[in-house]
């Protein structure tokens, strides 16, 4: 698997992790929860995308720490997460354009010829 789709698996898990936190409540985070959260803060530190790892470690901390900014905490994880998930989508998008384009002009030089 190649490094952009194991990004795209990572930031998967990890919306759907948020999201289920963002429904039950922060208050309902068990241990198991925390867990999914540290590994993909792990995930995202090795990947190189340490924004999101930060944004991860402020939100796991407030949680442990039943502080009243956590929601606030988990909210910028979330856009944070949606953001770097439209530039990834947005740098693919235009390496296939990149690709696609050098692909027609290797074809209308042979044509040429």
């Amino acid at each position: 698997m190649d490094e952009i789709a194991e990004l795209r698996d990572a930031l998967d898990r990890l919306h759907a992790a948020l999201d289920d936190l963002a429904v039950r409540g922060l208050r309902s985070a068990g241990p198991q929860d925390l867990a999914k959260l540290t590994a993909l803060r792990g995930e995202f530190r090795a990947a190189g995308a340490g924004h999101i790892a930060g944004r991860l470690d402020t939100t796991l901390d407030a949680v442990r720490a039943d502080d009243r900014g956590a929601a606030a905490a988990l909210l910028r994880t979330m856009t944070a997460a949606r953001l770097f998930d439209r530039m990834l989508t947005l740098e693919v998008a235009a390496g296939m354009l990149s690709a696609s384009e050098a692909g027609a002009a290797a074809d209308e030089a042979e044509t040429d010829e």
